[in-house]
This record gives C-alpha cells, structure tokens and sequence, in this order.
C-alpha cells in the first residue's frame, strides 16, 4: 500500500492573509481541495496534517481520510503524518502546490519499485550565481534543478531519517535531503514535475492560480 502525506498545517504569513493560505478559494474550493481530491482518485492511505486551528473547518473534508496535528516546523510536521502511515511507501506532498498532475503521480508510482526514494523536480530556467565571500560564482544551469512535491521514499526509512535528523537536531529544508544525508547510497529515482505544481506562497502566486485554475 502506498501512504500519502498532505502537509495543510501552514499559517499564509508569507501570503499576508490572515488565515491559512491553503484556505483561500480558487474557483469556489479552498486550494487544499486540489491536490486531495487528486490524491482520493488512486487507493493511496491519506494523512492530511493539519494546524489545530482550522481544525473545525476542516472536518468536513476529513472524511475517509486520517489527519494529525502539525508541528513547529515542515519536518515536525512530516514526521507527525509518518507515524500516521502503514504504507510501504509514502507520498510526502504540500498542499500549496494545488496543480499536481495525475501524470506526475503515474510516473512516481512506476518507478517506485525500482528506487527507494523519488524526487519530483523541476528544471531551473533562470541563471543561478553563488555569492562566496562577496565573490559571484556563476552554476552551470544544465546540472541544477530545483526540488518539488511529492517527495516519495520508503516510510521505513523517512521515519528513520527524521528520528536520527531529531537526534542530531539538523534541520533539512525538504524529506529527500534527509535520504541523501543519512541514506547517500540509496539511488533515487527523479520525475519531472508539470509546470503548474509551483508553490502557491505570495499574493501573485495566488492570482497566477486563480487565473490557471478558471
């Protein structure tokens, strides 16, 4: 069985509304709506992680899925809906990308069998420079790209990734960093994500997917 993990626990600082981002509505459904209603087509284990706060609301949406309370941090709250999931494999995926494609999900899943870990990216189109003691160092941007969601690995080793990330108290920005770090020989498998599933985080983010989403 497969699990997935919907992190919904985010406040919408960055967004500077004053509730949830994940809450506000595109086309008469909150945006967490998308990617949940996606993820309940295929039999996937759901873990929706939620704030405290806006539990109430989303009750109703909870139905025939499992939720757990968020943390202070992303991976707090990551490793809260681990230890939610039997699956042998988890599908860890923030709720702000509203615009996951079934295709991306399709592909993750053929070659889950074959690595124990898959990371969703996405092709860097703009220059990247390194600024190194005030000095610009200009990357090779055929060699970049930047790291998406569903992040995707075996639960048995996500959960041990966080518990030793715990002990060492290292904070990890997103969940195959962890495998890298306390897994470096694992192969990983990479899937490339569709150009809608960027990350709803700013006031124009939000605009760009009403528009996308009319």
């Amino acid at each position: 069985m497969i699990s997935v993990v919907l992190l919904m626990a985010g406040t919408g600082s960055r967004m500077g509304a004053n509730k949830n981002k994940i809450l506000l509505e595109a086309n008469n459904k909150m945006l967490f709506e998308y990617p949940l209603e996606l993820f309940k087509k295929y039999n996937f284990e759901i873990v929706c992680v939620i704030n405290k706060n806006d539990e109430q609301l989303l009750m109703p949406y909870l139905k025939n899925v499992k939720y757990t309370i968020g943390g202070a941090t992303r991976g707090d709250s990551v490793y809260n809906g681990l230890l939610k999931c039997s699956g042998d494999y988890v599908l860890i995926h923030d709720s702000a990308r509203v615009l996951l494609s079934s295709k991306v999900i399709d592909k993750i899943i053929e070659l889950k069998d074959n690595f124990e870990a898959v990371l969703t990216y996405c092709k860097v189109k703009d220059t990247i420079k390194e600024i190194d003691n005030g000095k610009l160092i200009t990357l090779n941007r055929d060699n970049l790209i930047a790291a998406s969601t569903p992040q995707c690995g075996k639960l048995e080793y996500l959960k041990r990734a966080y518990q030793l990330a715990k002990k060492d108290n290292k904070t990890f920005t997103d969940d195959i960093s962890l495998i890298e770090h306390y897994y470096p020989n694992i192969r990983i498998g990479l899937v490339e994500a569709n150009e809608e599933n960027f990350k709803v985080t700013t006031p124009i983010d939000y605009k760009i997917i009403k528009e996308l989403i009319k």
